[in-house]
């Protein structure tokens, strides 16, 4: 039930005579109730939604099943300093990061943010989107040499992350013997860095990202970066590998 009030202004016509219009209506709430229904196995599916949704349903499986490459072996992620697919995932990047921008020299990228692995076999395009669920966008960062070698205390510190262009030993959590793009590392220099917006927003503790000298957005997905670098693959006759070669040694 709803009450009104009516505010109303009045004219004088005549003697003894008003016109009386109302400008403005007020309304109140004069009672309010509700009824919960639940949503359990016992309610029966709308075949009209059903109906609706369904070709799109088909089309977005069927793409999702499409097999566009194949792997030579397992791409493992174990808690191992280097992994294959650490190792697959940094070098991708790198490979499809360059098309954009010659002038990138290593990529970074984080154990965490590599949500599966890939098995041995048929890759489908539903494995690229579990491996990488997120929108991140890949961006290219100019960092000082005191920002690398913050970048290289937080490799070691985490025993480990997917990297590409760098090389390092860890000992004690400590970094040493560095190298980006095949020279020893040199605090005075700067280093081009690719990786993906979270880490360079200061995701993961990398606060030495959020103030780079340069960033360049490459206007591209990490998830299609990776499409893109398997769907080549395919069409050069080639499977989907990786190999632990060192990149990351820390010291027993």
């Amino acid at each position: 039930m709803k009450t009104a009030w009516i505010s109303a202004s009045k004219w004088l016509l005549a003697p003894g005579i008003f016109l009386v219009v109302s400008c403005q209506k007020h309304l109140t709430i004069s009672k309010n109730e509700y009824k919960q229904y639940g949503i359990d196995q016992q309610v029966g599916a709308d075949s009209a939604i059903i109906r609706y949704y369904q070709p799109y349903k088909d089309k977005m499986q069927a793409e999702m099943s499409r097999v566009i490459g194949q792997t030579e072996q397992a791409l493992t992620k174990p808690s191992d300093p280097e992994t294959l697919m650490g190792n697959y995932f940094a070098d991708a990047m790198l490979t499809e990061g360059l098309k954009k921008d010659p002038t990138i020299q290593f990529t970074l990228a984080t154990k965490g943010g590599l949500r599966t692995t890939f098995p041995k076999g048929d890759i489908t395009v539903s494995n690229v989107f579990e491996l990488m669920p997120f929108e991140n966008e890949m961006v290219v960062l100019k960092l000082s040499g005191e920002n690398v070698r913050k970048v290289i205390d937080f490799i070691a510190k985490k025993d480990g992350e997917p990297v590409s262009g760098i090389r390092l030993r860890i000992r004690d959590n400590v970094a040493y013997d560095v190298t980006i793009g095949g020279q020893p590392f040199d605090i005075n220099k700067t280093y081009n860095l690719l990786t993906y917006d979270y880490l360079a927003d200061g995701g993961d503790d990398l606060e030495c990202l959020r103030q780079p000298l340069e960033r360049k957005e490459i206007n591209k997905r990490v998830r299609d970066a990776l499409l893109e670098n398997i769907n080549d693959l395919t069409r050069q006759g080639k499977k989907i590998t990786a190999q632990l070669d060192g990149r990351i040694i820390a010291d027993k």
